[in-house]
């Protein structure tokens, strides 16, 4: 007969008997007396050759889990004309008898509690799609989250432009960078402004000789970074003091001297209404400013800023620091005519 033509004598009587074969010889042999080959099977069943194999050698730990063995079985044996009611309650019989131990478990195929390879598949369903894509998304969150959290408690980096300056022959130096969006800046633990995306540039003034300066930076969490360099200014000292120093008479107009304490200062001054200075004096820098009608100064340190001034009433006047220690102080006006005891 053609393969691919189902057997025309089918008998779907044929039942087995209490004493019948395996399932397993039963469709050998059906299929051997009507002179059919496992291709021609696979042609007309659409079951795969690899299984029906499996099935004619009865070897239930290699094949599917019990949904697909028991809808091959049927199709298998309704093919050769079986009954297939009485050949499924045959194969339940033995797949019983295979998962309770009967079977399998006598040759100790379940020591250790393994289970043959093979023997159980898994079906994929929109379920365990589901399922299975919400806990990769999860899991990326999660991941996500935890590296977020360690980049902001991680101290902040510090970026410097002219880190490698070493000697200037100029009484300040530019520094300029960048750190971690969100952090605050310092030079010489002396707050210095900075842009929202963390880049900064301030003014440093130096004093003659070697300045040790440190850049800081603090963020949200409280951890903080710095990096010091050392930067030497060359210029003579006896220049810088005379630059630095007020007039000894009276003046048409005004000038203050400042010098910064023990501490760091940032401080911004405006001569009559123009910014000339903003940025940080380092401990003992000193600088001196002019203006025809007025000086506005803003200091963070009242403390650690002193100023001597001379106008047209006073003449080197030493008024001293400008407040407690730590205590910023904002628009200071000296004027032409300020007469200060």
């Amino acid at each position: 007969m053609s393969p691919n033509e189902k057997p025309k004598f089918v008998i779907k009587s044929d039942k087995p008997s209490k004493n019948s074969l395996k399932l397993s010889e039963l469709l050998t042999r059906r299929r051997k007396e009507l002179d059919l080959s496992l291709d021609d099977i696979e042609r007309n069943t659409r079951i795969g050759k690899k299984y029906l194999k499996l099935l004619e050698a009865g070897e239930y730990s290699n094949l599917p889990n019990d949904v697909y063995t028991r809808g091959y079985v049927k199709n298998y044996a309704d093919f050769l004309g079986f009954d297939t009611k009485e050949i499924i309650k045959l194969y339940s019989k033995e797949r019983h008898e295979y998962d309770s131990g009967k079977g399998l478990n006598s040759k100790n195929n379940y020591k250790l509690g393994l289970k043959p390879i093979g023997s159980q598949s898994y079906t994929i369903t929109p379920r365990t799609i589901l399922f299975a894509l919400t806990s990769v998304f999860v899991l990326i969150m999660v991941g996500y989250v935890s590296w977020q959290f360690s980049q902001l408690s991680a101290p902040p980096i510090i970026r410097l432009a002219n880190q490698d300056k070493s000697s200037t022959s100029a009484s300040f130096v530019i520094l300029s960078g960048e750190v971690d969006s969100g952090s605050d800046v310092f030079i010489n633990d002396s707050p210095i402004l900075s842009a929202p995306d963390g880049s900064f540039s301030d003014r440093v003034m130096l004093v003659n000789g070697n300045n040790q300066i440190k850049i800081s930076a603090r963020n949200k969490f409280g951890k903080e970074s710095s990096k010091t360099i050392i930067v030497e200014s060359t210029s003579e000292g006896i220049d810088k003091v005379t630059s630095t120093d007020v007039s000894k008479n009276k003046i048409e107009g005004v000038e203050i001297s400042i010098e910064a304490g023990k501490q760091a200062i940032y401080i911004n001054v405006k001569t009559d209404g123009l910014e000339v200075f903003k940025g940080t004096m380092l401990p003992g820098s000193k600088q001196l400013f002019k203006g025809k009608e007025s000086i506005k100064l803003s200091t963070g340190n009242a403390g650690s800023t002193s100023v001597i001034m001379t106008n047209s009433l006073v003449a080197a006047k030493n008024i001293g620091t400008l407040g407690p220690e730590g205590e910023p102080k904002q628009d200071i006006i000296f004027n032409k005519d300020t007469n200060i005891q």
